[in-house]
C-alpha cells in the first residue's frame, strides 16, 4: 500500500485540476464473493486525489443478470455489505444506470454510464483475474463492461452468442468447451440453451467444421469498443489506471459462490500506468510468468482480442516498460 500511494503521488501530479470532479470505477463484488477489491485499497486512491484538491466518487453500473446488483439500492446495499460507505473510501458511492448514447459499430444500442462519463477525469480500479468469456478481467472489462449501462451489457451478451450453422456435424467437440454447460448434442446437431449461453464463443473458437458463429460480432470485440468509446469521453491526460493483481481467481467477482474463489496463482502485485492495454497487456505477461505460462491456458478464448479491438477502435497499444516502484 505504501508503494501503491507512492506511485499515485508521483504518476497523478498534475494529471487532475483543483476541484475536478474524479470517478474512481471499482466492482465491489457480489455478495458470497471472498476476492473482491478491498476498501482500504480505493480508500488510498481517494485520499491521494483529495490531497490533490480533486473530488473522487466511487462508482459502479448495476448488472444484468439475477442479483441484489441488478438494481442501484441493492447494489449500494451489497457495497455496504463489503465495506464500501462513504465513511469507509473517503468519498460518496454512486451507483448508476442513467446512460447516454452513442454510435457502435457493434452493440445495436449502446449507452455509456451518464455519471461516470461526465466527471472531469477517471482513475479506473480493477481487480487482475481470470474470467470464462475474455480468458482474462482487468481495466479494458472494467470500463467496456462496468462503465456501460444495464441493458447495453444484456445486449452485449447477446448479440455476442453463438449460432449453429448448417455445417455442423455434431462431433461434440462443443459441449465441454462451453464454460456455463449451455450445449447438447440433439438428434446429430448442436443445439445451445440460450437460456444458459452468455456470448463467450468459446464454442465457436474450437468447432472444428467452422459451424458456429457469432450472432452479431465476438463479446471482446464489442467490449473492446465499448471501453475505446469511454476513454474518448476524456482524452489520455485525464485516465489512469490500477490493476490489483492479487487473489488471482479463475473466475470474475461476479460470482457469489465457491467456484468463482478458486485462487489460480500467486500474488503479482499492484500496477499502474496512463494506458489501459498496456496495464492489462503487462498484468497478463506478469500473471503468465508467476505461473509458468498455464494462466492465459485456463480457458480456449480471444485471449487478444480486447486488446486488438481497442487498437483498431483507436485507444492505444499493449506495448510496455516495466520500472518497479520501491
Amino acid at each position: 500500500m505504501k508503494n501503491l500511494r507512492k506511485s499515485l503521488e508521483e504518476d497523478l501530479k498534475g494529471r487532475f485540476s483543483e476541484g475536478d470532479s474524479v470517478c474512481v470505477k471499482a466492482h465491489m463484488g457480489e455478495y458470497g464473493n471472498l476476492n473482491y477489491l478491498r476498501p482500504p485499497i480505493i480508500g488510498v486512491v481517494v485520499e491521494v486525489l483529495k490531497n490533490m484538491g480533486a473530488k473522487p466518487f466511487l462508482f459502479d453500473t448495476p448488472v444484468a443478470y439475477p442479483s441484489s446488483r441488478k438494481t442501484e439500492e441493492g447494489y449500494l446495499d451489497t457495497a455496504r455489505r463489503h465495506g464500501f460507505t462513504e465513511e469507509t473510501v473517503g468519498c460518496p458511492v454512486i451507483i448508476s444506470n442513467e446512460g447516454k448514447e452513442v454510435e457502435s459499430r457493434h452493440t445495436s444500442k449502446l449507452l455509456l454510464a451518464k455519471r461516470l462519463v461526465e466527471a472531469d477525469g477517471l482513475v479506473v480500479v480493477s481487480h487482475f483475474k481470470g474470467h470464462s468469456m475474455t480468458n482474462f478481467g482487468g481495466a479494458i472489462k472494467n470500463i467496456g463492461m462496468g462503465a456501460v449501462t444495464r441493458e447495453s451489457k444484456r445486449i452485449m451478451h447477446d448479440e455476442a452468442q453463438a449460432v449453429v450453422g448448417e455445417g455442423c456435424t455434431g462431433c461434440g467437440t462443443c459441449v465441454p468447451a462451453c464454460p456455463n454447460g449451455a450445449i447438447k448434442v440433439k438428434d446429430g446437431k448442436a443445439v445451445i440453451d440460450y437460456g444458459s449461453c452468455y456470448g463467450c464463443c468459446a464454442c465457436v473458437e474450437v468447432c472444428p467444421a467452422g459451424a458456429m458463429k457469432a450472432k452479431s460480432v465476438p463479446f471482446s470485440r464489442s467490449l473492446g469498443e465499448s471501453a475505446a468509446l469511454v476513454l474518448k469521453e476524456f482524452g489520455p491526460r485525464k485516465t489512469f489506471f490500477i490493476n490489483v493483481a492479487m487473489d488471482i481467481t479463475r473466475r470474475c467477482d461476479c460470482g457469489g459462490y465457491s467456484g468463482a474463489g478458486d485462487k489460480v496463482m500467486l500474488d503479482v502485485g499492484m500496477l499502474t500506468s496512463e494506458s489501459a492495454p498496456a496495464i492489462d497487456k503487462a498484468s497478463l505477461d506478469l500473471a503468465d510468468k508467476a505461473s509458468g505460462g498455464t494462466f492465459s491456458k485456463i480457458y480456449k478464448s480471444r485471449l487478444h482480442e480486447q486488446f486488438e479491438s481497442l487498437k483498431d477502435n483507436g485507444a492505444g497499444d499493449s506495448g510496455y516498460e516495466l520500472e518497479e516502484v520501491k
